[in-house]
Parts: structure tokens; C-alpha cells; sequence
């Protein structure tokens, strides 16, 4: 990011009091953001050249995404664009200014396959640190919408943990979190029907 345009993010999605809470969150860290919850019309409010970042918010998927990004660029060329996922969006956005060459500390080769109706998350633990791996669930599924699948302390090295089927019910997240520093997102496919 250049020194004269420095930290200056637009935020983009859809529900007010999510909106309310990034910004704030973003202002108590000194990041200059503006937000739009009208994604449909973000590129006509708002100029590109005026933003280093946008970000995209869970809502603002799909062929709406696309053509922000593509009307986006058009404006500026060198604007980034980040999909963020709300209880991290401001973990996220503020990874993102830190630059793409700031190494991460705790993880590296993140990845979920399925495996039968399970999945398998993967990855390299690169020094000791706090892993919970959560399933964020659609807004259909009953409350609580947040499962804890695992919550332990990992050592360097391959890290694998099987996540049962069970949890892909209105699965939408799944959040892997490390020393609530890092995080690693997959978005789920989910399935509406019990297992049987």
C-alpha cells in the first residue's frame, strides 16, 4: 500500500449491526474504512481509487461479487479484494494490510478434504500454539449456531483432525483459530438432513 493511502478499507455486506460492529472494531484500531450495506450499488456510491482494500462480506457472494469486482477494477486496477467471513472479518482485513509477504506464524498448508460423508482438516503447525477448530452454522440451524469441535494445544508438525458428518448439518464455517491470532476459513456445503 502506498504511504499517502494507507489503510484505507471499504466494507462491504449486508446487515447493519454486523456493519456497526466492523467498523467500530476497525476505528479502534486506527484503520480508515467506510462500509456499505447497499452491495448491489457499492460501486456507484463508492470510487475505487479512493481504497487500498474491499472487502466482501458472507452476503455479498456469487455473481453480485463478481461484478463488484470486475466494476471495481475498472476503477482502479490496483485495488485488493478480500472475502471475509464476520466473527473474523477484522482479523482478516487487518491481515490483509499487513501485506501478503508478512509470513504466518502458527499455520501453514491449510486444507480441508472430504473423506465419505466426513471432512479432514490438515495443515502444518509451525510452533507450539492454542488450536479450536469451530463449525459456524447456517442461520436455519437451532441455536447455538457456533459448535466447538475441537479445542487443544498443538505441538509443530502435521496436524490432522477428523470432523464427524454430524457437523456438516446447516454446516456453513468452518473456522480454524490458532492462539486467537490466526485463522483459517473453509465454507461449507450444507446438509439439511439428519445423518442416519
Amino acid at each position: 500500500m502506498t504511504e499517502q493511502s494507507a489503510n484505507r478499507v471499504l466494507v462491504v455486506g449486508r446487515l447493519p449491526e454486523v456493519m456497526q460492529n466492523v467498523m467500530q472494531q476497525l476505528g479502534a484500531r486506527g484503520v480508515s474504512a467506510r462500509a456499505s450495506i447497499d452491495a448491489e450499488h457499492a460501486a456507484e456510491e463508492f470510487d475505487a481509487k479512493e481504497f487500498d482494500l474491499i472487502s466482501f462480506g458472507g452476503g455479498v457472494v456469487g455473481p453480485l461479487n463478481e461484478r463488484l469486482r470486475l466494476e471495481f477494477t475498472r476503477q482502479n486496477s490496483q485495488v485488493q479484494f478480500l472475502d471475509v467471513f464476520a466473527p473474523v472479518a477484522v482479523k482478516q482485513i487487518i491481515s490483509a494490510l499487513e501485506g501478503p509477504d508478512k509470513p504466518l506464524r502458527y499455520v501453514a498448508d491449510f486444507n480441508v478434504a472430504e473423506d465419505g460423508s466426513d471432512y479432514v482438516v490438515t495443515a502444518t503447525i509451525l510452533q507450539p500454539c492454542e488450536v479450536r477448530i469451530e463449525v459456524h452454522q447456517t442461520l436455519e440451524a437451532p441455536l447455538p449456531r457456533v459448535k466447538v469441535v475441537e479445542q487443544s494445544a498443538a505441538t509443530p508438525g502435521p496436524f490432522e483432525r477428523r470432523i464427524d458428518a454430524q457437523y456438516r448439518i446447516h454446516g456453513h464455517m468452518l473456522l480454524m483459530m490458532l492462539n486467537d491470532e490466526e485463522c483459517c476459513l473453509h465454507r461449507m456445503q450444507a446438509r439439511h438432513q439428519s445423518w442416519q
